[in-house]
């Protein structure tokens, strides 16, 4: 019994403590406040227990009790106001800065209806602007106090497969309300510090190549950031230089600490100690976290360093895994919503990888002195790729095959050079000459890190979900060297190494199926057999970017699909917004459309067989020059036993048109509501002519239109027919079988999370 007590140590404890936290990742529901009030009596029985099994028990369920409660918050402040108009007084806390693009602005809410809310209650939520709005926007700047009239608005994202989670971002953040802005009234027009030195550095580095990226560095303001640039570091392994993170703070500090060292040259031996080198090093990483607007990240690495810094000044020594593990589980305890961060996710992998490499895989004693700073680059850099791979390519699904390379230049200059420089020239900045050198040297050694970076992006690989297990092959072939489990025969590296290529072999189980992608307000259908697809329309495209680039490119990757063509049903933007961007990246696909000299014809009375699969265009009876919702190609894809009836956005009138023309013939298990649910269309003879089992909505959640409309809904739900809209499920999936089809949502069905919910009201069209 006494060796059992002994084992309650910290690191158990703190085990337990994340442990109990990580049942946020994947909980469809958070306990009602019953089972929440059952699970706190077993704890207490547990807790009362001599047996430090049931002790650690009840730490596990203590951590579970803290973190769904913590997470009750969200649900707490949506119910408090979603769906409520206000009149807002608060702090616009973002920093404005020159782009062309649209800025997210996040304002500190202060008072609601004339009611001062106490700081405990205070929150952040970002803004919404209409179009027409836009100029309010570009007059706001951090510092700034606003009078808004908000409508507030649960988050709400898209979520398909393979594309990004950013509704689980939001709940990470805090940030479950964006405000849709109404009317807004300056209060007080004085910007902070911060904001006035952001606006100063613009003008001193305008004229400069790398200005975005030096301003990303300096102020961690990334939205100026340009999608190329943004896409050429992400393809060549390094984005995680362009984010002040963990690396920045920690040279800031080591800034401050050098400075520090330098100053007590000039003290007697008695004055010396580590106490003022930690303090000062400390005051510059802070002054640094400041900058750059105290982001989540930032701020997480910062309160880490503040742990590590103090252990080191108070002399404590723990090994790297103990230190690891309790920055961990204090970061949970103080926001158990961080475990829903990919960047907190990246932090830790990231140096829970390298602690393993070092430690498992030892640069070799043989090294020659002469070598080994190189050599020690060159190991560092190594780890770094090989057991980075599962977490990029969970998170970016894909790996740079030359991101070893790129980081073997661009790590050492951007932290020897680019942010020591950035850091001095914002040291000078009362010295404008002194200050305009150090922007010109960061300019150039981001100049020179770019023209090699553009040589090496060509070395990205998308990959499908089926190579997470492969990716992981790195850490296992260490593992079975180390513990020499090579030795023990061959039967438990093959046994491991068949079950990674398990996923390899499998075949789905489907003959083919369909998948409505959620692209907001748009369209795009994937059919597919096997790893090979066909898509029907291809979605919106704005000044933001494109669907095809943020969802069916991904998706197609995800599930490494190959697309064969493209079938664009008019020539709306919404509808055809992806079409170049898809052809760029599948050059070789057919496209059909039914536009003249626009690809192939999609015409009345068109057929083809694709597999097991007859494709009939029965819309429209002409080409014409330019399609409009009238003109759409309106197809039904069948494999003799169950079909599926795509419309795009056919009107009421060539419904008729349809009904007179084709009768019972339009009959068809699935259909695609007609024009995202209008009132223009779906009329009750189209509906009872399709007889469909179940309508498939492409739709988001806050259009302008208010689309669907409520008759069109009822409608069909009045003729009992099935009904599902991406803005309510995300993606959208029917599998045919032999003899059945399912229909499965990603909300519902492929990741029912807590965090995935639709938040706040049902009202329709909210």
């Amino acid at each position: 019994m006494s060796i059992l007590r002994s084992a309650l140590s910290i690191d158990l404890i703190s085990y337990a403590l994340i442990i109990g936290t990580l049942p946020l990742l994947f909980l469809s529901q958070l306990p009602s406040s019953s089972v929440w009030w059952g699970i706190a009596v077993i704890t207490l029985l547990c807790a009362g227990c001599r047996g430090n099994k049931q002790r650690l028990l009840s730490i596990v369920l203590l951590s579970f009790l803290w973190s769904t409660l913590y997470a009750e918050g969200v649900y707490r402040q949506v119910d408090s106001y979603v769906g409520r108009t206000a009149q807002v007084q608060g702090e616009i806390v973002s920093a404005q800065i020159n782009t062309q693009e649209s800025q997210t602005l996040l304002l500190r809410v202060k008072q609601i209806d004339g009611q001062l809310l106490p700081w405990t209650e205070s929150f952040t939520l970002p803004l919404h602007f209409s179009m027409n709005d836009q100029v309010i926007a570009r007059q706001m700047a951090a510092g700034q106090q606003w009078q808004l009239k908000l409508l507030f608005r649960a988050v709400h994202s898209r979520l398909n497969q393979g594309g990004y989670d950013q509704q689980r971002r939001a709940i990470a953040i805090h940030q479950p309300l964006v405000g849709q802005v109404k009317s807004a009234k300056m209060l007080d027009e004085s910007i902070d510090i911060r904001q006035k030195l952001i606006n100063r550095v613009q003008q001193v580095i305008a004229p400069l190549i790398t200005r975005d990226i030096i301003l990303a560095l300096a102020f961690g303001e990334r939205e100026g950031m340009s999608s190329e640039r943004r896409l050429l570091f992400l393809q060549t392994g390094t984005a995680h230089l362009m984010a002040i993170s963990g690396l920045h703070i920690s040279l800031a500090a080591l800034v401050g600490w050098v400075l520090a060292r330098g100053i007590q040259y000039f003290f007697y031996n008695r004055y010396i100690g580590l106490w003022f080198p930690v303090l000062l090093g400390w005051v510059t990483a802070t002054l640094y976290v400041w900058l750059s607007g105290a982001n989540p990240p930032a701020l997480r690495a910062f309160l880490a360093l503040s742990f590590w810094m103090l252990l080191r000044a108070k002399g404590i020594n723990w090994t790297p895994w103990q230190v690891w593990l309790r920055i961990i589980t204090l970061l949970l305890i103080f926001d158990p919503l961080m475990i829903l961060s990919d960047s907190l996710w990246l932090s830790c992998l990231a140096v829970a990888g390298l602690i393993f490499w070092f430690q498992w895989v030892p640069l070799p004693d043989w090294i020659t002195f002469r070598y080994r700073v190189l050599a020690r680059w060159l190991h560092l850099q190594l780890a770094m790729m090989i057991l980075l791979m599962p977490v990029q390519l969970f998170m970016f699904h894909g790996i740079s095959w030359t991101s070893l390379p790129a980081n073997l230049v661009a790590v050492p200059v951007v932290s020897f050079v680019t942010v020591p420089a950035i850091l001095l020239a914002l040291l000078f900045y009362w010295l404008p000459s002194l200050a305009m050198l150090f922007w010109w040297i960061a300019d150039y050694s981001l100049s020179g890190i770019l023209l090699i970076l553009e040589e090496l992006h060509q070395g990205w690989g998308n990959f499908a979900s089926s190579m997470l297990l492969f990716s992981g092959l790195g850490w296992l072939l260490i593992i079975f060297w180390r513990l020499w489990l090579w030795r023990c025969g061959l039967f438990t590296p093959w046994v491991t190494f068949i079950a990674i290529l398990v996923p390899f072999w499998q075949k789905p189980a489907e003959k083919w199926r369909i998948d409505m992608l959620d692209v907001g307000h748009g369209l795009a259908v994937v059919i597919r057999q096997g790893d090979q697809a066909i898509i029907y329309d291809t979605g919106n495209r704005r000044n933001g970017g494109s669907m095809a680039e943020k969802e069916i490119l991904p998706f197609l990757n995800w599930h490494r699909l190959s697309l064969l063509g493209i079938i664009i049903s008019h020539q709306d933007l919404d509808h055809i917004g992806g079409l170049e961007i898809l052809r760029k990246a599948y050059p070789e696909a057919w496209l059909r459309t039914p536009v003249i000299s626009l690809g192939k014809p999609c015409q009345q009375g068109d057929s083809w067989q694709w597999g097991s699969l007859t494709f009939n265009v029965l819309w429209p009876p002409v080409l014409v020059t330019r399609s409009y919702n009238a003109n759409s190609c309106v197809l039904r894809i069948s494999d003799d036993k169950y079909s599926v009836l795509l419309t795009g956005d056919l009107e009421s009138i060539q419904e008729l048109n349809l009904i007179e023309h084709y009768g019972n013939m339009l009959s068809s298990d699935i259909l695609q509501t007609p024009h995202h649910g209008s009132k223009s269309s779906s009329t009750v003879s189209f509906i009872q002519r399709v007889n469909p089992q179940a309508t498939l909505t492409s739709v988001s959640r806050y259009n302008p239109w208010h689309l669907p409309a409520k008759n069109v809904e009822q409608r069909y739900k009045q003729a009992q027919v099935e009904w599902i809209s991406t803005a309510k499920s995300g993606q959208v999936s029917v599998l045919f079988y032999k003899d059945k089809y399912r229909i499965l949502t990603l909300r519902e069905h492929f990741m029912p999370r807590w965090y995935h919910q639709w938040f706040g009201s049902l009202l329709h069209n909210e």
